[in-house]
């Protein structure tokens, strides 16, 4: 399973659903990892993102085009990561997309967060701002 620690779903202060730790979790714990078996990784010109306007809405809401990589739609609730400038988790290895651990200890029942910048190239080209306001494309 992609998410290596336990968590749950719940309404997010920042927005929508967010992604919530059920237990504490210390800093360096692995958090999530990519799984060919449950994660999709679409070449940016997969013929699937345009052929099916569902999976082209998940990969809008739901996913991010990963520098030389493509557009990873997250199979698990990571999907519903949040944005935050500070985030409670972020890559294990900074050239390392397929694996993140807590930055800092992050506490039961509190929602854990990422920096969308660090992870989809096209919000650090955007800007997360911009990005998360609806600027971008």
């Amino acid at each position: 399973m992609p998410l290596l620690i336990p968590t749950r779903l719940a309404a997010s202060p920042i927005h929508g659903l967010g992604l919530f730790a059920e237990e504490p979790v210390a800093a360096g714990t692995p958090v999530w990892r990519f799984d060919a078996r449950i994660d999709r990784l679409f070449a940016s010109d997969d013929a699937l993102l345009d052929e099916f306007p569902q999976v082209a809405r998940l990969a809008d809401f739901h996913g991010c085009v990963i520098d030389g990589v493509g557009v990873l739609l997250p199979g698990d609730d990571a999907r519903f990561l949040n944005h935050d400038d500070e985030p409670a988790i972020g890559r294990a290895d900074p050239g390392d997309w397929r694996m993140f651990v807590a930055r800092r200890a992050i506490a039961a029942g509190e929602e854990i967060t990422c920096n969308y910048e660090d992870i989809c190239a096209d919000v650090r080209d955007a800007g997360a701002a911009s990005y998360l306001s609806g600027g971008a494309a």
